[in-house]
């Protein structure tokens, strides 16, 4: 049996900035045996709330929020905000990616990035494209249909197994 592809999705900055677009994207990449990862900062229940109003599909929502909460990593204050570790936040979903076996995530957040070994798609939500780093440069380019687009993405994958 073959390993599926998991596809890893912030959720702010992403999905928030397209829902439509990633309510076809989601189901189509289900329909199709991959596995979809929202990745966020915030917390589970807000996201698995947005995300059901919107009717998009998932896999598995990963909060950082909560992860750190749950490891009492957070230190919370009376007015709602709180603080993690800068380090521990900046790296978090680069080490839940690899730790997880995500094939390649979408982000908006360079930040991130800059520790990431799985493929990291930087999006760019006014341009609707992603770029890809590395050697093996590539553009996803959003303004396609969503079926379209996982093509790019399943064929960019496939193209970093094979190299």
């Amino acid at each position: 049996m073959a390993k599926k592809i998991k596809i890893g999705v912030d959720y702010h900055g992403v999905i928030t900035t397209n829902p439509e677009f990633f309510r076809d994207f989601n189901h189509e990449a289900l329909q199709n045996g991959c596995e979809i990862y929202i990745l966020s900062g915030g917390t589970e229940k807000d996201i698995n709330e947005y995300l059901r109003q919107h009717q998009i599909s998932y896999t598995f929502i990963w909060s950082m929020l909560d992860h750190f909460a749950q490891h009492r990593q957070v230190k919370f204050f009376d007015d709602g905000s709180f603080k993690v570790k800068e380090k521990l936040w900046n790296e978090a979903k680069a080490k839940y990616c690899l730790e997880n076996g995500i094939d390649f995530h979408i982000d908006d957040s360079a930040l991130y990035g800059q520790t990431f070994e799985t493929p990291f798609c930087l999006y760019d939500e006014h341009q609707k494209s992603c770029a890809v780093g590395g050697r093996n440069q590539c553009v996803i380019d959003f303004h396609l249909p969503p079926a379209q687009v996982l093509e790019q993405i399943l064929s960019f994958i496939k193209q970093r197994k094979t190299a």
